[in-house]
């Protein structure tokens, strides 16, 4: 997306049909697009008549995290004694997911990812700013547009003939240059602010393994990297390692595009366009397949973790504090504790009521005095997390007592 191949819009318009896609850009601030008879799959690569102020609000979308404000052309109306006749009212509506808007944005800063495409330092990349950008152009080079936004602002730039006569350039050639002057000039005024990162986690038990990156295949399986066997519900994600068991193909053959994150097709093969997606894929697998490792099912663990159980867990007790003391407020307070177990600890994560204090490295080495908590009171509660060498965990706590 970064670099404008349009064959991932194209494929990915095709899965999400064109009802949806409709529907989505309409609630993104795109009117001109309702007759739903004259559009097809080359809607996402110009088949379809947009205006510039449309584009650019909708952009907008994305930069502010999925919520839409409706555009206007004037904010207030006063008389000449400075009583307001009419005034816009802001209506903001969420219409994308927010982790989907920080998604969009996140691909569309990132100047690394269009570099093989624009080159460095083209006229999509501003020094220094969280700027993201699309450019776009129609067959024969008849439009040209630019589009970015940071946080706090959408700049949207269209170049072309009013007879319509092809230009000798596209998009980020010809809208480029002016959207990248006049957006450089508009952040002077304003501040100097970062997209906040997307969540790209994603829950393997939710979003099968075709639709989460795995080109392998779809079927899968998790093992404990430490014993080498299958994980269970106590191993941590530290030593998770999810297998995908070798069976390529396109992703018609695992997704149903009436349930995306269903279970796959019965009959992929009778989608128009599965040949089209499937053949060169395999095409590409039949020459390919000797480069790269295999998983059968017969890879698959019968026994499983067998670390991560409660009898290997760290066994600790605290004895200092003292349950028994009452302490100062300003009195410093080491903590220690004792503990045995099949794996030596790592560290310890130190609590009171509830309230981080820190983590420490070694068993005896972390002190605090009572009068710096944030939640002083005459009793408190102190709990230890101890980790050990291969992500066991164990908590225990105690109740100590501070001098009003």
């Amino acid at each position: 997306l970064a670099q404008s191949i349009n064959l991932v819009a194209v494929k990915l318009f095709y899965l999400a049909g064109l009802p949806a896609s409709l529907k989505t850009a309409e609630d993104m601030g795109i009117n001109s697009l309702s007759d739903i008879s004259r559009y097809g799959l080359t809607l996402v690569i110009g088949g379809g008549e947009v205006s510039l102020l449309d584009i650019a609000s909708a952009y907008g979308v994305f930069a502010n995290n999925g919520v839409r404000n409706p555009y206007t052309g004037v904010l207030k109306i006063e008389d000449l004694n400075g009583r307001i006749l009419e005034e816009f009212a802001p209506h903001a509506q969420e219409v994308l997911p927010k982790n989907t808007a920080l998604t969009i944005s996140d691909i569309l800063k990132d100047e690394k990812s269009r570099v093989p495409t624009f080159g460095v330092h083209s006229a999509l990349y501003i020094p220094g700013k969280d700027v993201a950008a699309k450019t776009g152009t129609t067959n024969n080079n008849k439009d040209a547009w630019t589009i970015g936004y940071t946080p706090s602002i959408a700049v949207g730039v269209w170049a072309g003939n009013n007879d319509n006569v092809p230009m000798k350039k596209g998009g980020a050639a010809v809208a480029g240059p002016i959207w990248n002057k006049f957006i450089n000039e508009a952040l002077k005024t304003l501040p100097d602010e970062k997209f906040e990162k997307p969540n790209l986690e994603t829950d393997p038990i939710v979003v099968k393994p075709a639709l989460r990156g795995f080109w392998q295949g779809n079927e899968n399986f998790f093992i404990d990297k430490i014993s080498g066997k299958l994980a269970t519900e106590n191993t941590p994600l530290q030593t998770r390692q999810e297998k995908v068991i070798t069976n390529v193909h396109s992703i018609l053959y695992w997704v149903d595009k009436k349930d995306i994150l269903g279970a796959p097709p019965l009959n992929p093969q009778n989608d128009s366009q599965f040949n089209h997606w499937e053949i060169p894929i395999q095409n590409w697998w039949a020459q390919n397949r000797g480069k790269y490792p295999m998983t059968t099912i017969y890879n698959k663990p019968t026994l499983t973790d067998d670390v991560h159980i409660d009898s290997n867990k760290p066994k600790i007790s605290i004895i200092e504090p003292n349950t028994f003391a009452t302490y100062l407020p300003n009195q410093k307070i080491n903590i220690k504790i004792s503990s045995f177990g099949r794996y030596p600890l790592t560290k310890i994560d130190v609590f009171v009521n509830d309230t981080f204090l820190g983590t420490s490295n070694s068993i005896l080495g972390f002190s605090f005095t009572p009068k710096e908590l944030e939640d002083l009171r005459g009793e408190n509660e102190l709990k230890i997390i101890a980790h050990d060498s291969v992500y066991n965990l164990s908590e225990t706590s105690l109740v100590f007592k501070v001098q009003n």
